[in-house]
């Protein structure tokens, strides 16, 4: 199996989750009320399975890899995707933040709505680079034994996170990929 598309199947979980935030944002658009209960827990799938399990394949496996087979960093592709990388955790610790304030009576809805929709504006854009250009780019480059020693290290990286955190974590996906 290529080690890409391993993060394929990645982005599918994660963009399942982001048709997931986008109805409850389009509905609070409309007059429906905000769950910042469902909001939490976005911003827990996203600390945890979009940063610490794939960002981490991605930024401790994959991209050295390509890196090492002549895929640049700076001026490149990877550069691209780790400045990208810092953008999401920023707007999650803002959308984080916000929500505090919301509950607490003391934040507007239409930020937590704002920053959600930068949210899941900048993934999807994010995904569609990965998935149309970088990993067909290092498909093109990563030899046979390249892709065994990155799935090793995504192995390494899942094993970090914990006994049954990677399930778990896709289990909250599925739940919050449900329609409101």
């Amino acid at each position: 199996m290529r080690s890409t598309e391993e993060l394929v199947r990645d982005h599918e979980v994660i963009l399942g989750v982001l048709d997931g935030l986008e109805a409850r944002l389009r509905a609070v658009q409309s007059g429906g009320a905000l769950d910042p209960g469902y909001v939490r827990e976005a911003v827990a799938f996203s600390q945890g399975f979009v940063d610490r399990c794939h960002h981490g394949k991605e930024e401790h496996c994959l991209f050295p890899c390509l890196e090492r087979r002549g895929v640049p960093r700076e001026g490149g592709p990877i550069g691209v995707m780790l400045a990208e990388h810092e953008m999401g955790r920023q707007l999650v610790r803002r959308i984080a933040e916000a929500v505090d304030r919301y509950e607490a009576g003391r934040g507007d809805l239409g930020e937590v709505v704002d920053l959600a929709w930068q949210y899941v504006e900048l993934l999807r854009a994010h995904i569609a680079k990965e998935n149309e250009v970088l990993f067909p780019m290092g498909e093109a480059v990563l030899h046979e034994s390249d892709d065994a020693d990155v799935g090793r290290c995504y192995d390494g990286v899942e094993h970090q996170q914990g006994a049954g955190e990677h399930q778990r974590l896709t289990q909250l996906a599925a739940r919050l990929s449900r329609p409101s």
